[in-house]
């Protein structure tokens, strides 16, 4: 590989022949020089690229954060794309690292904190808080600190981030849409859903996708005939009212109005939970 272009003196731009990669080594940028060869030996980290090629953003990023804290991001990056089940954005190495440096200058400086947020994370998004908390004791190894596990309900969310390729704070408000609908399902119902029951689990992705229509204020259109919306709605009347029970709330909460259609998609994914 060759150099295209010198980020600082352990970053650089080259390809791999299939695209354009970031290289990481201890000064491998160093007094180097554009078209310049690669010693291999001096590789120590290969981040591939998204298609649209190098964020500029990313420059000043990779200036601001200690090296070995960004060779850990990438790390981390590599780890959550091979393991999540999920087309995961590759531009989740930015706001990642960025946490991850935020956590390890908190513990160094003997700062801790509570967050409600852990328990309905790690409840709705059961997959990607286990590779959360896997970063986490990766972090914990690297750097020899004691990261709180509460970290790893903040690094599930970049996760979910990345799967839905939107905007962090659209994220809170989302996972928050999500909680709300599967605590009036369980209150309307009286019961207690399963979360490693495979259906709460298609339940969950249904809202992930519904609550991001609703920030990003996008609609799935009319696509569903009249008649089968009053079948949906007359076989199950119940699952029906819990919907719009749903959309109360959201429109309360947020003034985000709900159209005919979400409501049959949404009383179907209700039905086949409560199967």
């Amino acid at each position: 590989m060759e150099i295209k272009q010198i980020i600082n003196n352990n970053v650089v731009i080259s390809d791999d022949g299939s695209g354009e990669v970031i290289v990481f080594g201890k000064g491998i940028g160093f007094n180097g020089k554009v078209g310049q060869k690669i010693d291999p030996s001096a590789i120590e980290k290969t981040f591939v690229l998204q298609s649209e090629g190098f964020d500029p953003s990313l420059r000043a990023f990779l200036d601001d954060i200690p090296y070995d804290v960004v060779k850990f991001g990438v790390k981390a990056t590599d780890y959550i794309v091979r393991c999540s089940n999920k087309k995961i954005s590759r531009r989740i190495l930015i706001p990642l690292t960025d946490h991850i440096y935020s956590c390890i200058e908190r513990n160094n400086s003997g700062v801790r904190f509570d967050t409600m947020l852990s328990y309905n994370v790690r409840y709705l998004y059961k997959d990607e808080y286990k590779i959360a908390e896997d970063v986490i004791d990766m972090m914990v190894s690297d750097f020899g600190i004691e990261a709180d596990k509460q970290e790893a309900a903040f690094i599930t969310m970049h996760i979910v981030n990345a799967e839905l390729d939107t905007d962090i704070k659209d994220i809170y408000t989302a996972t928050d849409i999500i909680s709300m609908s599967v605590e009036t399902v369980e209150e309307f119902f009286n019961i207690r859903l399963n979360n490693d029951d495979i259906n709460f689990a298609r339940f969950i992705t249904h809202l992930q996708f519904f609550a991001k229509r609703m920030v990003k204020n996008t609609f799935l259109g009319e696509d569903t005939d009249i008649e089968i919306n009053k079948h949906i709605i007359l076989r199950y009347p119940n699952e029906y009212k819990c919907a719009k029970l749903i959309g109360e709330k959201i429109k309360e909460r947020y003034g985000f109005q709900i159209e005919d259609n979400e409501y049959t998609y949404l009383t179907i994914h209700i039905a086949r939970l409560l199967r």
